[in-house]
């Protein structure tokens, strides 16, 4: 019986998250986000540089110190490379170091897993970030994240070609994919693969619903969850980094030892 029918025959879990216990320094434990669109102006995250640096004061006033911008890379939505997306990086790269010269940034980008990622990893021309494993291996780490509404008929075999470049996978936001919400065992196969899962701060803040914050939350409770990201787009996403703050499933989970967002090199 997998953890999920366990889960269903006789735990249960509140239906909204708590925010009851004591208010940790979220940005000083996580120590680097690793998932967010502040690059501005490529995706559908800022437009602005201005808006840009607010939501990258706020992750500096919660005490991280660092960030791997992931801009959206979809061919068919928003086509971007590197060479759109580095003279914008460079952009805010320069305007943080005149305002927070110890916050660090890094550009690497969340892939839409489709032909072009595909394509992009025969080419071995991916945007990354480094990171150390549980064993004290440099990785190369790229984000991806699947379909909305069915994952992609090649979704075992990109993440096979991916692995087998060198990279390791960190699978975005996996709470959200509705298709395993009646079958999650497919994000533990997935881990048990050796993809690294993550979940973001809105969904365990309950911003997304009930469903979400289940998924986030039982991720997070059996220790398959090794990061929780911002995804920041916007202001907002700020506000429930620093809710989680107080979450205590949130406090649970970094004590259980398995976060690696904390190993990330920036």
């Amino acid at each position: 019986m997998g953890w999920w029918q366990n889960f269903l025959s006789g735990r249960k879990i509140s239906m909204k998250p708590a925010f009851d216990g004591p208010e940790l320094a979220i940005g000083k434990t996580l120590r680097i986000d690793v998932h967010s669109h502040i690059v501005p102006g490529v995706d559908d995250g800022c437009s602005t540089l201005e808006e840009s640096l607010k939501l990258i004061e706020r992750l500096f006033k919660m005490g991280y110190s660092g960030a791997v911008v992931t801009p959206h890379i979809h061919s068919d939505i928003y086509p971007n490379s590197r060479h759109t997306l580095i003279p914008a990086f460079k952009q805010l790269k320069q305007a943080v170091g005149e305002r927070w010269r110890n916050f660090t940034l890094e550009l690497a980008a969340e892939y839409f897993l489709d032909e072009h990622f595909a394509d992009c990893i025969a080419s071995g021309d991916l945007l990354h970030f480094e990171a150390v494993d549980e064993i004290g291996q440099s990785v190369k780490c790229v984000l991806f994240e699947l379909g909305f509404h069915e994952p992609p008929m090649n979704c075992e075999k990109v993440i096979f070609d991916l692995q087998m470049a060198g990279y390791q996978g960190v699978l975005a936001h996996a709470e959200r994919y509705p298709y395993w919400h009646q079958n999650p065992d497919e994000i533990q196969a997935l881990s048990n693969r050796g993809i690294w899962i993550t979940v973001n701060a809105a969904s365990l803040a309950g911003a997304h619903g009930p469903e979400m914050y289940h998924m986030a939350h039982e991720l997070l409770e059996n220790g398959t969850v090794k990061m929780i990201c911002s995804d920041a787009h916007n202001l907002r996403h700020m506000d429930c980094l620093l809710a989680i703050s107080k979450s205590p499933v949130v406090h649970r989970w970094i004590e259980s030892g398995v976060m690696l967002s904390n190993s990330v090199l920036v």
